[in-house]
């Protein structure tokens, strides 16, 4: 999900609100402003699924906020990759089966056990891309892997 916060300057804070910040949901394919009272407290304030021009609209005439003022948050944050036991996984980290695993169109079973190194992270956080000796190109879902 996309972010963006602003402050709100002391001449326009009012409600308790200090800050905002600007989500984009893709299930809805709509943005929605929240208010906190401070940076990282929960939102007092939810207005949901309307454009990002709206929504700065809105913060610009209620708030004072200007376009200018909204910081963009770091665009490559994903969502962690986690093996079965919870450890948060990276590029290049070696893992093994936890489980035998069928490899649909290659009628090769993986056996627990089997090590697979140099694993690669996709956009989904379930899912790894890898290769082993009797599968170039494979894609695993994390459950059924631990990192070693």
């Amino acid at each position: 999900m996309s972010k963006q916060t602003a402050s709100i300057t002391s001449d326009y804070q009012k409600d308790g609100l200090t800050c905002l910040s600007l989500e984009f949901d893709p299930d809805s394919d709509g943005w929605f402003l929240y208010g906190h009272s401070e940076p990282d407290a929960a939102p007092s304030l939810e207005l949901w699924n309307m454009s990002e021009e709206d929504a700065k609209d809105i913060a610009q005439n209620d708030w004072g906020v200007s376009q200018s003022d909204w910081n963009v948050a770091d665009s490559n944050d994903k969502p962690e990759a986690r093996d079965y036991n919870g450890t948060v996984l990276q590029d290049g980290d070696t893992v093994t089966l936890i489980k035998d695993l069928d490899v649909k169109g290659a009628g090769v079973t993986l056996k627990r056990g089997t090590t697979v190194k140099n694993i690669t992270l996709t956009d989904d956080p379930e899912l790894i891309d890898c290769r082993t000796k009797e599968v170039k190109g494979l894609v695993l879902k994390t459950c059924f892997v631990k990192k070693i």
